[in-house]
């Protein structure tokens, strides 16, 4: 991995939420098991449902290998964690991740995952302005996104962000691709004002735990672990691109 990133293994930035909280925003290690376990036993029923697209009940072990012991390139996932005054780590609170394509090495799926108790307060918002960062400087040019047929809200969101590529279906969810910046930000939280509509798309989803749920790849998924993450192969199919397209 190239020293030159400005967000890799070493990269810790100190940031203060909405709530007041002072969190650190850091990848995640393998080291972090115990803490995810944690975080998950947070997440209510409906949000686990809403992120999930099935009543998962905890994380198997291959599913923590999974999550945490990623290569940082083509599988990358930074988490919020708080920190105490001397700097010291607490609670897992949040984590963004993206995984690159194997068909098309240019664009990656995200998934965001906020507790229950901190959505509202900035999570979701840091992790994905700082995701952007390390997928443009990683190749990634397009973020891949996937919504619930039957939330209104998203798809008016949707509607508002710029430079949506590609749309289509896939069983109960519509699937949109978003064009991520060209060039890499000068400090991680900088992006391009014409990205401010894709933060609050993806910001909707950690803060009101709306049924929007960016998927990690299907087909790494199925290599890595047999237990579907999302269980997305339990959809039923329907056909509604047409919601993400203007009127």
């Amino acid at each position: 991995m190239s020293s030159r990133l400005m967000i890799d293994t070493a990269y810790c930035e100190p940031i203060t939420l909405n709530s007041g909280e002072n969190v650190c925003l850091r990848m995640v290690r393998p080291s972090d098991k115990a803490a995810m376990l944690r975080a998950f036993a947070e997440l209510s029923g409906p949000s686990r449902h809403k992120r999930f697209f099935a009543a998962k009940q905890t994380l198997t072990e291959n599913d923590l290998r999974y999550f945490t012991e990623t290569d940082g390139w083509d599988h990358f996932a930074l988490g919020a964690v708080v920190i105490d005054e001397d700097g010291r780590e607490g609670d897992g609170l949040g984590i963004a991740r993206f995984i690159r394509l194997n068909d098309d090495p240019e664009c990656a799926e995200v998934a965001i995952t906020v507790i229950d108790r901190m959505q509202g307060n900035g999570v979701g918002r840091a992790l994905l302005e700082r995701l952007v960062t390390a997928a443009v400087e990683r190749g990634i040019t397009r973020f891949r996104f996937e919504c619930l047929a039957h939330n209104q809200e998203m798809q008016h969101l949707v509607k508002k962000v710029c430079r949506v590529v590609e749309t289509r279906s896939d069983g109960e969810i519509i699937i949109a691709e978003t064009d991520l910046p060209r060039q890499i930000p000068q400090s991680p939280p900088s992006a391009p004002e014409h990205l401010y509509h894709f933060y609050d798309l993806f910001r909707a989803m950690a803060i009101q735990s709306v049924d929007l749920q960016m998927s990690i790849s299907r087909v790494a998924i199925k290599r890595s672990m047999r237990t579907s993450f999302i269980g997305a192969d339990m959809l039923k199919r329907i056909k509604r691109p047409s919601l993400f397209k203007s009127r």
